[in-house]
């Protein structure tokens, strides 16, 4: 029996799923409006209204987020506020991690999603996934 084609099948099956690890999935994802940044499918930062604050610079389309402390936060900056799902965005976002700062300059970024005052963005790779709020 040749063995060949069930080697090259698993190897399939293995490069597919490791291939999946670390992104964000887009059901569960725009099915939650709480403000938010993920990263490699990981949740590094989730508003919590008792310890957090928001804060939207309309003139330089720029949402911030951050604990009370400060310590740990993101800051969007987008070239343009979306006005509809569908388009593409250019971005910098800028984020706080246990060993420092990271940054993401000159990023594309999908507009998954807008309802109301909320807005979902993602990249192609879904790497980098986040939800803002336009605050009035």
């Amino acid at each position: 029996m040749n063995k060949r084609p069930i080697l090259l099948l698993l190897a399939a099956m293995l490069f597919g799923a490791c291939d999946m690890q670390g992104v964000t999935e887009l059901a569960p994802f725009m099915m939650d409006n709480t403000v938010r940044l993920e990263v490699d499918g990981a949740k590094v930062f989730i508003y919590a209204e008792p310890t957090c604050q928001l804060a939207f610079n309309e003139r330089r389309c720029e949402f911030r987020a951050h604990t009370d402390t400060m310590l740990d936060y993101f800051v969007l900056k987008l070239d343009a506020i979306p006005g509809r799902s569908g388009v593409k965005v250019n971005a910098n976002l800028t984020w706080s991690t246990t060993k420092g700062e990271n940054t993401k300059e000159n990023i594309t970024l999908d507009v998954k999603r807008i309802s109301g005052d909320v807005i979902w963005l993602c990249d192609a790779e879904r790497r980098i996934a986040v939800v803002v709020k336009v605050l009035e």
